[in-house]
């Protein structure tokens, strides 16, 4: 009875470990809807204005030429906002793709009843690599982690897209000396930074400004010069 009950599996204690597996496509997934909001309410008011200027200008001339060309600048930005929503879609279908492997991948567990049980093992197995897969990423090795992902086959169940992006930044302050990625970063995710208080967004606006001045103008300004609006 005692052996019976040392080797029973307790599903619940390994999820509350797992916890972030889950954790990480949500967050992107919000994201990249606020995105696709934001693109689209941008999109409807300067659409609106334009429709509303050409129907204005359309009323005074019997010219029909730049009422036509105008129709064709909006077609031309409609199709833009069409491209890039169809591209925050891909991404979105490759969340929820990721987000169904991981829920599945949890539930394998749940038909586990034994700690010697052999399936219990190919679980472990999965878990392990997932760990070293996350090491790896964690220490920069991103190649080798996307190798071992594909070679496991758990690319789902890893975020390696997310990790080569924050070492991008990483790469771009350390080597590049340019905030303009990490400053696009706290853009997009300024609403958690001030919920949490961070100084982070300030802290780069002045190591970018104490750069422009040590180089006391006398470069070309940077593009993220410009961003900045110096």
């Amino acid at each position: 009875m005692a052996e019976l009950t040392s080797t029973k599996l307790n599903a619940e204690s390994h999820l509350l470990l797992d916890q972030p597996l889950l954790r990480m496509p949500y967050e992107l997934s919000r994201r990249n809807f606020k995105n696709a909001q934001r693109l689209i309410e941008h999109s409807t008011t300067s659409f609106t204005s334009s429709l509303q200027s050409t129907t204005k200008a359309a009323s005074k001339t019997d010219d029909p030429t730049q009422t036509l060309d105008s129709l064709d600048a909006m077609i031309t930005k409609m199709q833009g906002l069409k491209r890039k929503l169809s591209n925050l879609q891909e991404e979105e279908a490759k969340l929820h793709k990721a987000a169904k492997a991981r829920l599945q991948h949890l539930q394998d567990l749940h038909q586990v009843r034994s700690l010697v049980d052999v399936k219990y093992d190919e679980w472990s197995r999965v878990r392990l690599s997932r760990l070293l897969v996350d090491y790896l990423l964690r220490e920069g090795y991103a190649d080798s982690a996307a190798c071992l992902a594909r070679t496991k086959g758990i690319e789902d169940l890893v975020d390696v897209d997310a990790f080569v992006a924050c070492h991008k930044i990483e790469r771009s302050l350390s080597e590049g000396q340019s905030t303009a990625l990490a400053l696009e970063w706290c853009k997009e995710h300024g609403k958690e930074l001030k919920k949490g208080g961070s100084m982070l967004e300030f802290e780069l606006r002045l190591q970018q400004y104490i750069e422009i001045v040590s180089r006391g103008r006398t470069e070309p300004h940077t593009p993220s010069d410009e961003k900045a609006g110096f």
